[in-house]
This record gives structure tokens, C-alpha cells and sequence, in this order.
């Protein structure tokens, strides 16, 4: 606590009587004035004040600075001494008091004996120093410091206070006779005083008194426990402080009695002119206006003894006047070059160099420049240019060798032993930099080369297995350690392991010698684990810990240097992608099946039920004979042969699965019908027999073509077998067991086994969906087992998963979220009530249904919600777009509408439910529960704005026009790929008439028909964003009904600018070269409500909707 007060206490001297207490505090406290900060505590006596600091660094900025002045008078500041716990001082005491009288009070205050303390009471006598035998504590002088305010002595109030240790002694000499200076020096210098170094000898005024100072202030304690006698008799000392100096009048008056000359003295306060004081030929310039006095500089104090008083009075006002005029110049320099300054030989040499060019000017370096004083401005000036040429640089290249002698412990001594120099390694790590002065380069340079030779060290390499250094390290440690002549450096890069021994070249070879012998003597056995994960566990914390505990318990070490595990750097497909999986199923029933199950007999009665179904209504018997003849009908079938029965619903079965869905109808009787059906059917197998070879010729081709592409995908077995048997002689794990005996290998391998078993875990997952996984997540379960660094085994539905500790757990999970995308033909199978059909170019606007397989996989994707699919038909890879309703041969790149049928539709007749033909349009009623209708028709409610409550939902058909749907996906095709696959359709609102709605839908929009309503933004049709605008009557009229038709259409915008009434066609592309025209126009390029298009196939109407006013009468004005 002593130390760390001492580092914050500042002593200041020469402060004047007549500046306040906070006046001095403020200063302080103001680091702009004199680099200080917060004050802790401060005390003064007289001139002098002691101030304690918060934080040390703001006492040592007070310090390093000389500048201090408050109120014009020049401050000295210097490090505050230690408290001297040993002495306290009574302050306040009634000068008329005797001193039996402070005697007594001390004794009854301290409760001690009159041997235990002395007194040293002041000149006036309100103080008096109490010398203690017995040092106090800080808690006791605080204690008893209470106790000395509580109590009064001889009326007067006494305050205890601190003092400061002291490094002077006040000495009286015997029979008040005079006392000489150079006899108490060299007596408090000698052994016998007790003393040490003395500083300074001051005579007060008359001679008999004088002050002796030591350079170390713990002296002062041990010559105060000593008497001290001289040949003229003996000298008293006592503790000296300023307040117990006798006053100076008296001393003064005293002195001229005896007529002894006192000395002059002038105080000099900054430490900047105190320095110039020191120069040599600063004190002669000073004096040579009075050359019969002396001058002498002693701490802050300027000496003038000698001659007369009127001359020394004259010589002091010379003087002051002199300091008063110092110059101070200041020069920026670079760090090292202040470094270089402030070593005390370049001081020297420096004050030598100035003194014999006869300039009296001294160098003081700071922090961050060189102050330059002087007498005068053209001598400061002239030391100032002087510098430069006082200073001189040295180089020494280095070699690679010579660099590692700078890392040596006698490099230090080398650089101490320079004469003036300072080196140092220059930035580009190549040579050595110098700063020295004119005359001794020469002298550097050799040293340092002989010095650079002399710490250059001897390098040895002994090289080994990464293993074998660790086993050194952790059970030879101590043999390591105790070879103190030479400097091991372990290397443990990829190319060189061992250790680098440097040092002196004996030492190496014999250290060489025995690291040899040690590695030599180390066995080494190898071990293959084949646990799955085995080097990822090892190479983790937890794997670490458990090799670490066997090379304790059995002073081993292992090799871990041929393990290696990274996790895959990339994310597998099916984890980039969060779409349904679909097991590998058939897209059709195999044809060649189907025609053998099919008899004549069969064909003949499907077609009986079609031209039934076709029959006209006037052909129709009438009503009330319907119940019987739907009875003679239903009657024969009973007496229907087994053999016809199995027949009939085979073929019953494929019509379900393939081509277009029946229509069950009344059997014709007739012999007319039974005639036109044989006829139907002998030109319907003509024809069949005809489009089979064709399809068959394609399906030959198709498999040739598809073989031709699969065969270099496809490995044979055995490259399969040979990949699969180096991918498990790649997961086995290989390391190194380092021990003193063979014999112990076998014991720390088998409990490494051990130990390493019990850390191995064993997940199941059942399933049935692993009976039939597709290739795509097969190879998933092979980057599972990299990833998480586990063995994935499949035993019919089970997938066992076998690693370390919590490793199966996180592969379970990913392989449970697999399974939970795969979509499963079992769950839909039997149970949907809707089919999937496609339409083939071939099949001329005819549906072709899926296969059971395919419908189940798409309706159980539909009714989750998914937006998108991907699924193997017969190997080959698709996607099904259920936003758009598409489905997508990869390979092919070919792309065909679907649709979902259900197979009672409550609201469907016959007619609506038979295929399309050739040239016309089927409009498919939606049913109100469907999530179709659900979705366009919220659509359709969510743009109507303020008609949302006055128009109600009649129907909602979705068209089915497979001709006109193929045009625009070629159109759509065609603008993606010139606007750069962005996205170019939108969903928007076109209302008609109901005359006009049938001609959409049947041919399509056709612009020939613009102009009806308007063509503010050009000659073509218009869509609108939102249904409110094509939902009022102008635009689409009521039906003598009250209904009222709108288009929901999917449209192709594509880039689109501002159109005009006189537009035919959308303008050219502004900067484009090819000339290319804009997709379309609107009516605000920002922040469009209208579309034009003049291109008939940029629109499809999907689904046309009917609606009508709520209430007919209170529908809203047209706008």
C-alpha cells in the first residue's frame, strides 16, 4: 500500500503564500495545464505541498513535465517521499506550554515510558515531532490520531498528522561552535557514522546548524540510532524538516553579530533550466560579471557564496534575469532516435561535444521530441543544426544464419556492450540498423560481427514419426527438459516432424546421440478398427479424452496422423430440395396385356354400351317404359358363362385404367344395333390393328433409343461389387500404438476396443417404403453415411443404423424425414375417388388415363398440398406441376397438360364426362368442396373490391381444350426463353358475353373482335388485374337470364410498356438491336391494371366463371 501511495504522491516546492488551496488543487486537476487528473488528498506546509492522485499514470505526466507556473512563479515538482510511520507530528500546541508538559501528554497518549520516544519541537513552538522506537501501522495512527483530536492540552486543540520520511539530518555542533561543510561530509560518508553517500551540506544561517542530505533517505533512520563525536566534542542530530528550522530573521541577526558572510541562494524551479545549469561553461557565463563568487547548483537551489552581499545581491539579479530569458527549442524526432538520446553515454558524449564548440546549450529528449535550451536564441539555434551532424547511421547485413543469432540470450550482452550505439532489425528483416556517433562506426561494425559470430548456434535435426515425438513429449518430459545446453524445437509441420536442436555443436551431437537411442527404443504396433465413424469419433473432443486417459494409464502414445474425416462439402439433392419423393411405379398397363385379355366378345359389348351412350334422345323409348326394359336388360346377365364373366371384367378393368372412362348405358336388343355393332367393330380392330404397329414401331424405337442412353450410366456388377468393397476398406480405420514393450501393446489395443464398443450406438427404422426406394435415395443413405459417419444396412423393411454415441440419432432423423416425403402407392390405392388422365398429342384431344400406381402416387400429392412433384414412370424421371397442371419428361424435354377427373362427379352428365373431340372444347364443372374451386373462386373474391358482397357464384367450368392449351405452352415456352426464363405469365380477369363466351371457348381470344368496349391502349384484347373491373356490366353484360360470364385466363405479359389507341401492334424495344417488339401494353408501366396482348395464343381461359347480381336492381352505375 506504502509503494502504490508512493506511485501517486507528487511533492511540490516553491509554492507562494499567497495562492489558496483549490487554487493549486485546479491546476493540478487540469491535464490541458499541467497533465494531471482527479486529486485524491493534498496537504501544505508553507511552500511546499504534497498531492496524491487517483490514478498513477496522471502523477507521472505531472512529473515528466518542467513547465509548471501558477500565477507567474515557476513550481518545482519532484516524487513525493513515503510516509515515515515511525514519526508523527503534534500540531496546534500553545507555544507557552512547557515541554514537561508535552512530555506527559505524549506518555499518557502513546502509554509508554520516557525511553520509548524523543521530541523535536519547532523554533515558534506550536509543533513538535514525536520520534517513535516503535513503527505504527496505518489502522493504529488512524486510532491514534482520534484519540489527540478528542482531547485538549493546556486549552489548545492538537491535530496529529503525518510526515513524510526525510533524506536530511539536522546536526549542531559541540558548544555551539561553527561547523565546516567538508568535515561532516566526509565524517556521514565514512563507516563509522553509520551514514552513507551525503548529497549536500547546508550551514544555516551563523554556522552552527547545518543540514546534511543523503543521497538514500534510509540512512537517515540508522544514523539518528547512533551517537556521533568529533575531535572538537560531540554533534547532535535530529530528523530535519523545514518547519523546525530556527526563523531566518533571527538567524540572520544572530549571523551579523558574529559577522559571518551567508551564503545567496536562488531557487530554480524548472527542471529544464536546472539541466542547462549542469552544462559545462553554462555556470562560468553566468558568473563572469562577478568572478570572486562562487556559484553552485544543489537540487532546485542556485548557490552564491563569496564575495560581498552587495555583489552577490547585484549577481542574483543578473541571474534570475538570465533564467528568465532561457530559449527552448523544440525538435520532432522519431522514437528510436529519443531512445539513442536518452542513454546516458550519448549524454555525455553530447554535453563533451557542445562544451568543446564552446556552446552552452544542453539536450533533454521527452516522449516525443528533443527539447534544445540555451541562454540565448542564436545558441539554442546553432546546438539545434549540431544535433544532426553529432548523430550517425550503421548497416550489417544479415545472412539466414546470422538472423537465428538474434534469438539467442547473448544477444542482449552483445548490444550492452556497444560503445554510444543502439541497433536494432530493419523492417525488410535483412540487416541490421544502427544509430551511433561520428568516429565510432568503425568499432560498431566489428563488435556487432564478431558478436553476431559469436551467438550463432549449432542446429541439429532429428527427425521422426508424429507418434514417436508424442510419445516423447508425454512420458520423456523430464529427460527433455534437463538438456539445458542445447534449444529444442519441436516441428510437427506436414512435411518434416522431429525436433531442431541448437546450441553449441557439442551439445547438439550428444543431445542428437541420446534423442536417437530414445526413439529407437520406442515399439510400435499397428491396429485396424472397422467400427463404422471410428476416425470421426477419435479426432473429437470426446474421442480425445478417452485415447488421453489410455496414454496415462498405460504410458503410450497413438498415431493419429492417417485419420482424416470431412464432412461432404455439398447438401445432397434431395436436401436442396423439400418436394414429395414418389417410389418407382408404371405410367401405363402394359398394352400387349391388355389385347390378349380382350375377346371379341368384350370389344363387342363395350362398343353395345358406347352406342347406347351415343343413341339420340328421339330415339329414346319413352319414359314410363324405361323401369322395364332397364329390367329385360339387367336379366340375361345372370346367364352370362363364367368364362365371358372373367372376360368382361378384365376388359372392364383396363378400360377403368386406360383411355377414356365408360359411360354405363342401356344394352341395346335390337338386330339392327347388333349389326351396326359388329360393323363398329370390325372398322374399330381395322383401325386399332393399324395404330398398333404405329405405336408399336415408336415404343421400339423409344426403348432402343433409351438403352442407348442408360448403358454408359449403368456399371456392371462387378465394378459394383469391387466400388462396394473399397468403400469398406476405405471405412476402416488405421493409427499407431507407441509403447516401451511389445508386450504392452496387446493390452492397450484390446482395452482401446473395449473402450471404444461401449461408445457404439444402434438405431432402427421401420418401414415399408424401404422395400422399394428409388436409385436418387439409395444414393441418399450412401451420403447419410458420410455425413454423419455411421454404417446404414437395409434388411427388407428395417434400416439398421450403426456409429457412435449420438451419430445414428441425427442420421435416424434425416432418414425419417426422407421417408416422411416419400409418397406411398399403398395409402391411396382402391380408396381415391378421383382419376389422373394426360392428353397425348396422338390421342387426338382424347384423355389417357394413368396407371392405378400413378393416379394413387398424384392424388395422395394433390391432397397434401404439394405444388410440385418428381417421380420415376418405368426408370425414367418426370415432374408433375400441379400449379400449372403439367407434366414433365425430363429426358425428352417434352411436356403435356393433365387433369384430375372425379369418378362421380355430382354434378357431371354423360356428355360433360366424354372426352373432347377433335376441334371442340369440354367445360368441367368443379365441384364447390374442391380445393380447385376453393382457389380460383377466393381469387376471384379477393379482387373485387367494393362488388365483393353484391355478386354471387353461379358455377365455375374449367375448360378443357387440349389443342389451343398446347399453343400457349409453345408461345410460353418461346417468350421465357427471349425475356430470359423470367417470370412472363400472370393470372388476370376477361369478361364477355355469353355468345362470346362460347366463341372463347371454343377458338380461343381472337382480337379481330377489339374495339367493342374500348381501345385506349391498342388494338387488342384486354385483361384486367383485378375482377372488379371485368365484373361490371360493360363489360360483361347479363345473359337474358341474369348471368353474367368472366374468364379467369392465364396470359402471357411478358415485358410490357405504356400503350395508345392508335397501337396495332406493341412498339419496338427501346435500345434493342434484334428490333424486337414488347409482349404487350398496359395502362401504368408502374403499377398496371389493364393488359393488352395482340397475339391470339398469349392467352388460355382456363376456367370460365358464371356469376350474377345479388340484387339485379342495386347493382352499381357502370364506369
Amino acid at each position: 500500500m506504502a509503494a502504490a501511495a508512493a506511485a501517486t504522491a507528487v511533492a511540490v516546492l516553491g509554492v507562494p503564500s499567497d495562492v489558496a488551496d483549490e487554487l493549486l488543487v485546479f491546476y493540478f486537476e487540469n491535464r490541458r495545464r499541467s497533465g494531471g487528473g482527479p486529486v485524491q488528498s493534498w496537504r501544505r506546509r508553507g511552500g511546499r505541498a504534497t498531492l496524491t492522485f487517483e490514478r498513477p499514470e496522471d502523477a507521472q505526466r505531472v512529473l515528466s513535465r518542467s513547465d509548471h507556473a501558477l500565477q507567474g512563479v515557476q513550481l518545482t515538482v519532484q516524487p513525493a517521499a513515503p510516509r515515515d510511520y515511525g514519526k508523527v507530528l503534534l500540531q496546534g500546541l500553545n507555544p507557552q506550554s512547557s515541554l514537561e508538559l508535552v512530555e506527559l501528554f505524549v506518555e499518557h497518549l502513546l502509554d509508554c515510558e520516557r525511553d520509548a520516544y524523543s521530541i523535536c519541537r519547532s523554533p515558534a513552538g506550536d509543533q513538535a515531532l514525536v520520534q517513535l522506537q516503535v513503527v505504527l501501522s496505518h489502522p493504529e495512527f488512524l486510532a491514534l490520531a482520534d484519540r489527540v483530536q478528542s482531547r485538549l492540552l493546556d486549552g489548545a486543540s492538537l491535530v496529529l498528522d503525518w510526515v513524510e520520511q526525510t533524506d536530511s539530518i539536522l546536526v549542531r555542533g559541540p558548544h555551539d561552535s561553527q561547523l565546516q561543510p567538508e568535515v561532516l561530509t566526509l565524517y556521514f560518508e565514512s563507516r563509522r557514522s553509520g551514514g552513507g553517500r551525503v548529497q549536500a551540506v547546508r550551514l544555516l544561517p551563523g554556522g552552527m546548524l547545518a543540514v546534511v542530505s543523503f543521497q538514500d533517505r534510509t540512512v537517515v533512520d540508522r544514523v539518528l540510532k547512533q551517537p556521533h563525536q568529533l575531535p572538537v566534542g560531540n554533534l547532535k542530530v535530529s530528523p530535519h524538516y523545514d518547519f523546525l528550522e530556527p526563523p531566518e530573521a533571527a538567524a540572520e541577526l544572530q549571523a551579523a553579530g558574529a559577522g559571518v558572510a551567508l551564503p545567496t541562494t536562488l531557487p530554480v524551479a524548472e527542471a529544464a533550466t536546472r539541466r542547462l545549469l549542469q552544462s559545462t561553461g553554462v555556470l562560468q557565463e553566468l558568473g563572469a560579471s562577478a568572478p570572486e563568487c562562487i556559484l553552485r547548483c544543489e537540487e532546485a537551489e542556485l548557490h552564491i557564496s563569496g564575495g560581498d552581499p552587495t555583489r552577490r545581491q547585484q549577481l542574483r539579479e543578473h541571474i534570475q534575469a538570465a533564467l528568465h530569458a532561457v530559449v527552448q527549442e523544440r525538435l520532432p524526432c522519431s522514437a528510436w532516435v529519443l531512445e539513442f538520446l536518452q542513454l546516458a553515454e550519448v549524454r555525455e558524449h553530447l554535453v563533451e561535444r557542445l562544451a568543446e564548440r564552446g556552446v552552452g546549450a544542453c539536450y533533454i529528449p521527452s516522449a516525443e521530441e528533443v527539447l534544445v535550451v540555451a541562454l540565448k536564441p542564436s545558441v539554442a539555434q546553432l546546438a539545434a543544426s549540431l544535433l544532426d551532424s553529432f548523430l550517425s547511421s550503421v548497416s550489417l547485413p544479415l545472412s539466414e544464419r546470422q538472423l537465428l543469432a538474434l534469438a539467442s540470450p547473448h544477444w542482449a550482452q552483445v548490444q550492452a556492450g556497444l560503445r554510444c550505439c543502439l541497433v536494432r532489425l530493419a523492417e525488410d528483416g535483412e540487416h541490421l540498423e544502427g544509430l551511433t556517433l561520428p568516429g565510432l562506426e568503425e568499432e560498431n561494425v566489428a563488435e556487432l560481427t564478431r558478436g553476431l559470430q559469436d551467438c550463432l548456434p549449432d542446429e541439429v535435426l532429428v527427425t521422426t514419426e508424429p507418434g514417436r515425438l508424442r510419445y516423447l513429449q508425454l512420458h520423456r518430459c523430464e529427460l527433455l527438459a534437463g538438456l539445458a545446453d542445447v534449444t529444442l524445437l519441436p516441428l510437427e509441420g506436414a512435411e518434416v516432424t522431429g525436433l531442431r536442436l541448437s546450441g553449441d555443436a557439442w551439445a547438439c551431437r550428444a543431445a542428437a546421440d541420446l534423442l536417437q537411442s530414445l526413439l529407437f527404443a520406442i515399439r510400435v504396433r499397428s491396429v485396424v478398427l472397422h467400427l463404422p465413424g471410428t476416425s470421426r469419433f477419435l479426432l473429437e473432443e470426446r474421442g480425445q479424452a478417452i485415447l488421453q486417459g489410455l496414454e496415462r494409464s498405460f504410458c503410450c502414445a497413438f498415431g493419429l496422423e492417417n485419420l482424416q474425416w470431412y464432412s461432404p462439402e455439398t447438401q445432397h439433392t434431395l436436401e436442396t430440395s423439400q418436394e414429395p419423393i414418389a417410389l418407382v411405379c408404371q405410367r401405363d398397363s402394359l398394352r400387349g396385356l391388355k389385347q390378349q385379355l380382350k375377346s371379341p366378345e368384350a370389344n363387342l359389348e363395350e362398343i353395345k354400351g358406347l352406342l347406347a351412350a351415343l343413341q339420340p334422345p328421339r330415339m329414346a323409348p319413352p319414359a314410363a317404359g324405361q323401369e322395364g326394359q332397364t329390367a329385360t336388360a339387367v336379366e340375361p346377365l345372370a346367364d352370362v358363362p363364367p368364362a365371358f364373366e372373367q372376360q368382361t371384367s378384365l376388359a372392364d378393368l383396363d378400360v377403368m385404367e386406360e383411355g377414356p372412362l365408360p359411360i354405363p348405358g342401356p344394352i341395346p336388343s335390337t338386330a339392327l344395333e347388333e349389326e351396326e355393332a359388329q360393323l363398329l367393330l370390325a372398322i374399330q380392330q381395322s383401325m386399332d390393328s393399324a395404330r398398333q404397329e404405329v405405336e408399336e414401331l415408336a415404343r421400339a424405337t423409344e426403348l432402343s433409343l433409351r438403352s442407348e442412353q442408360e448403358r454408359p450410366s449403368s456399371p456392371d456388377a462387378d465394378i459394383l461389387s469391387v466400388m462396394k468393397a473399397s468403400l469398406e476398406a476405405a471405412a476402416a480405420t488405421s493409427l499407431q500404438v507407441y509403447t516401451a514393450l511389445e508386450e504392452e501393446a496387446e493390452a492397450v489395443v484390446q482395452e482401446l476396443e473395449r473402450a471404444l464398443g461401449m461408445q457404439v450406438r444402434e438405431e432402427t427404422v421401420q418401414n415399408e417404403a424401404l422395400l422399394s426406394l428409388p436409385a436418387l435415395c439409395l444414393d441418399y443413405l450412401a451420403y447419410l453415411e458420410r455425413k454423419h459417419a455411421v454404417s446404414i444396412k437395409l434388411a427388407g423393411p428395417v434400416a439398421t443404423v450403426l456409429g457412435f454415441l449420438d451419430y445414428p440419432v441425427a442420421a435416424t432423423r434425416d432418414l425419417a424425414l426422407l421417408l416422411a416425403r416419400l409418397l406411398h402407392v399403398g395409402v391411396a390405392m382402391g380408396g381415391g375417388d378421383a382419376r389422373w388422365v394426360r392428353w397425348e398429342p396422338s390421342e387426338q384431344g382424347f384423355p389417357t388415363p394413368y396407371s392405378a400406381q400413378a393416379s394413387a402416387l398424384l392424388e395422395q400429392a394433390w391432397c397434401r398440398g404439394h405444388k410440385r412433384m418428381e417421380v420415376f414412370f418405368d426408370g425414367r424421371p418426370f415432374a408433375v406441376d400441379f400449379e400449372r397442371m403439367e407434366e414433365y419428361d425430363v429426358g425428352n424435354g417434352r411436356t403435356l397438360p393433365i387433369g384430375r377427373t372425379e369418378l362421380q362427379p355430382p354434378l357431371a352428365s354423360p356428355a360433360l364426362l366424354d372426352p373432347p373431340a377433335e376441334g371442340e372444347v369440354k367445360l368441367l364443372p368443379l365441384a364447390e368442396d374442391s380445393a380447385e374451386f376453393q382457389m380460383t373462386v377466393r381469387g376471384f373474391y379477393d379482387t373485387l373490391g367494393g362488388l365483393h358482397s353484391q355478386l354471387c357464384i353461379v358455377k365455375l367450368e374449367k375448360v378443357m381444350h387440349p389443342l389451343l392449351y398446347q399453343q400457349y405452352q409453345l408461345k410460353k415456352a418461346a417468350m421465357e426463353k427471349a425475356c430470359g426464363h423470367r417470370a412472363v405469365e400472370r393470372i388476370l380477369y376477361h369478361g364477355t358475353t355469353e355468345e362470346s363466351s362460347h366463341e372463347i371457348c371454343q377458338h380461343g381470344f381472337n382480337r379481330s373482335f377489339c374495339g367493342r368496349n374500348a381501345t385506349h391502349y391498342g388494338h387488342g384484347v384486354y385483361f384486367a388485374v383485378k375482377a372488379h373491373i371485368s365484373a361490371q356490366d360493360r363489360y360483361s353484360p347479363r345473359s337474358p337470364d341474369g348471368n353474367k360470364y368472366v374468364f379467369v385466363t392465364r396470359t402471357l405479359v411478358g415485358d410490357y410498356t405504356a400503350g395508345n389507341a392508335s397501337m396495332r401492334a406493341p412498339p419496338l424495344r427501346e435500345g434493342d438491336a434484334t428490333l424486337r417488339r414488347y409482349d404487350s401494353t398496359v395502362d401504368n408501366p408502374k403499377n398496371p391494371s389493364i393488359f393488352v396482348i395482340f397475339n391470339d395464343t398469349q392467352a388460355y381461359p382456363e376456367y370460365l366463371l358464371t356469376c350474377r347480381w345479388v340484387n339485379p336492381k342495386g347493382r352499381p352505375p357502370p364506369t
